[in-house]
């Protein structure tokens, strides 16, 4: 693995980990809901486009998290089990971020989502490190 590419792997890591890192402060200090399930969701896009980076597989700039989690899985099928995950996780992308589709998330919800963001992002770095 050349340096750059190396490189390329740990800036889209660094820039998941300072989203979901943002998504937490965010989430103690009462901030945004909206914010919170914006950063989980592009927390996990970014790892998920390491791992693709890490296993050399070209993705069109998209932010859905199904399709790049689909590419994952041509790779190893174990990112399949994270479809609802996934699924829910895309709504956020758009509802948390442009009219009409503003929508308003209960505290309850963003806990829920932070925690399932952090669970992605584990296994998804797991699967980097262990590659």
């Amino acid at each position: 693995m050349s340096n750059n590419h190396s490189k390329l792997i740990k800036e889209w890591i660094i820039k998941g980990q300072n989203d979901l890192e943002s998504a937490e402060i965010l989430y103690k200090e009462d901030g945004p809901a909206d914010a919170v399930c914006f950063h989980c969701h592009q927390s996990v896009e970014k790892f998920l486009k390491a791992y693709l980076v890490a296993g050399n597989v070209r993705f069109e700039k998209i932010h859905s998290l199904w399709k790049l989690t689909k590419l994952c899985a041509v790779g190893n099928k174990e990112f399949l089990t994270f479809e609802k995950e996934m699924k829910i996780l895309d709504a956020y992308y758009i509802e948390s971020r442009y009219p009409p589709e503003i929508k308003t998330y209960t505290r309850q919800e963003c806990k829920k989502i932070l925690e399932s963001a952090q669970e992605l992002t584990q296994f998804i770095l797991d699967k980097i490190e262990g590659a």
